[in-house]
């Protein structure tokens, strides 16, 4: 029994609307833009179908101008979902399609005006969409070289489908041997019914494919990631703790290197410091022996006696002082951070290479800006100074006859406390500037290499910098700038 040819196409329709409803629905919860556009587009052709089919129900107007605008967008919409799974913009390509379907639409919507019969309008209809539907079958190939896939290959079969029935029945209709008018039955009606079939089909199981093997996809390079970052934050934790221990082992490296160059630096105040303390012993024994004497005459003169009592006990103090402040310094215990009254700590420092400026003729000058208050380690603080001081000495060649002056100058902005000792002795030759901060690097016959690169570690670790400017031959000025507390 020979089939009704409109219903036969009104199944074309059902397949449209039922197939893309299907997708939508499988779908859905992904709320995807791209299955949208894919699924709304097929049901713009299924209803485009309807209205082709329903030709005497629907009208002429409604027949040529909506139902063949309809077809041709929904053409469009679904290779530009499929064009989406492509790298590419899609910019380009939908510009390229709306163009080819007004090349298509509206030549034909002028035929039909002019009066045109419909036999070269159907024959240009199949033409248009057999080679049009192409485009399924390149962008599967180009889907299917990137990644193959069942989905894209399933695609490529889809767009051949298309392709191969629609121009064959152009063909048949151009030779002669289709079918007279749009719904008469024939054997080329049956060929691009069933091949539409089959296309639409294959189309919505290849898209729906892609899509799920995408999705699939991308779940496991998710799980890639987490995977490769839940491993570096594993390494980061590892080296995070590596670096506190490193941190620590720095800070305690710091620590010994400055009561190790404290030392090395106070031996060359240890013979200026043992006649400093010397002077006060040999007054307490000499007023001790005075004491004594008067002590043994028959009428003691206490007068006499307590003077040279007082004597006494100024030389002690004088000497406990200068052995409290070495004491301070050498104390190898652990400090924190605590506030620090820096014009003390300057003078303290001072006074104990006071001597040996002393007997190298070298004067010390002091301009200090009131009453200074800042945060940190007292010892490490006291051994910056310290190396300074002594460097600055240092300074002055042997046998240098010009007035020799050590200044040492603080003052405060909003923010620091800017500490400057500066010298007028040779100056820090051009070729030793770039590494006057290196560890293990002196001109010093008895140096260790330390002072400097030790002094800049603890000014940073106080949060501070140390700078320095020299001009040969006329003294060098290190500047240390501190946060105030």
């Amino acid at each position: 029994m020979a089939l009704h040819t409109q219903t036969t196409i009104f199944m074309i329709c059902m397949a449209y609307l039922v197939l893309h409803a299907v997708v939508w629905l499988a779908l859905s919860e992904h709320n995807n833009k791209q299955i949208g556009l894919w699924c709304s587009s097929g049901l713009v052709s299924g209803i485009a179908v309807v209205l082709l089919t329903l030709r005497s129900s629907v009208g002429e107007f409604v027949f040529v101008y909506v139902g063949q605008l309809l077809m041709v967008l929904g053409t469009v919409g679904r290779l530009v979902a499929l064009r989406l799974y492509l790298p590419e913009p899609v910019t380009r390509s939908l510009i390229n399609y709306l163009l080819i379907a007004a090349l298509f639409y509206f030549p034909l919507s002028i035929a039909y005006a002019m009066g045109t019969p419909d036999s070269p309008l159907i024959l240009y209809f199949f033409s248009f969409y057999g080679i049009f539907c192409i485009e399924f079958f390149l962008i599967g190939l180009a889907l299917n070289k990137k990644s193959p896939t069942l989905g894209s290959r399933l695609v490529m079969i889809a767009g051949m489908f298309f392709s191969i029935s629609l121009s064959l029945k152009a063909l048949l209709i151009w030779l002669g041997y289709g079918a007279k008018g749009l719904y008469e039955p024939g054997i080329d009606q049956y060929i691009m019914i069933l091949g539409q079939f089959v296309a639409i089909t294959l189309s919505n199981i290849g898209f729906m494919r892609i899509f799920l093997e995408r999705s699939e996809q991308n779940k496991i390079q998710i799980q890639r990631s987490l995977t490769a970052s839940e491993a570096i934050t594993s390494l980061l934790t590892q080296h995070k703790l590596e670096l506190q221990n490193l941190l620590v082992e720095r800070e305690e490296i710091i620590r010994q290197l400055t009561l190790s160059n404290k030392t090395a630096g106070m031996g060359a105040l240890v013979a200026s410091l043992a006649h400093e303390l010397n002077q006060p012993l040999c007054a307490i024994r000499l007023n001790a022996q005075l004491v004594e004497r008067k002590m043994q005459e028959p009428e003691v003169d206490t007068y006499a006696v307590k003077k040279f009592l007082d004597s006494v006990i100024m030389d002690n103090r004088r000497a406990a002082d200068i052995i409290t402040k070495l004491r301070s310094m050498f104390d190898g215990s652990e400090r924190k951070h605590g506030k620090i009254d820096f014009d003390e700590l300057i003078r303290d420092t001072i006074s104990l290479v006071a001597p040996r400026a002393k007997e190298d003729n070298i004067i010390i000058h002091i301009r200090l800006d009131g009453k200074i208050c800042i945060n940190g380690d007292q010892t490490q603080l006291q051994q910056v100074m310290l190396n300074l001081l002594n460097n600055a000495v240092d300074a002055f060649p042997a046998g240098d006859t010009t007035e020799k002056i050590i200044t040492v100058a603080t003052k405060t902005n909003d923010l620091q406390l800017i500490l400057s000792v500066e010298d007028n002795g040779s100056g820090i030759a051009e070729e030793l500037r770039q590494s006057v901060f290196e560890l293990f690097k002196t001109t010093k016959a008895q140096g260790m290499g330390v002072g400097l690169w030790l002094s800049k570690a603890v000014v940073n670790a106080h949060e501070g910098d140390i700078a320095f400017s020299s001009v040969s031959g006329e003294g060098t000025r290190f500047e240390v700038r501190l946060p105030l507390a």
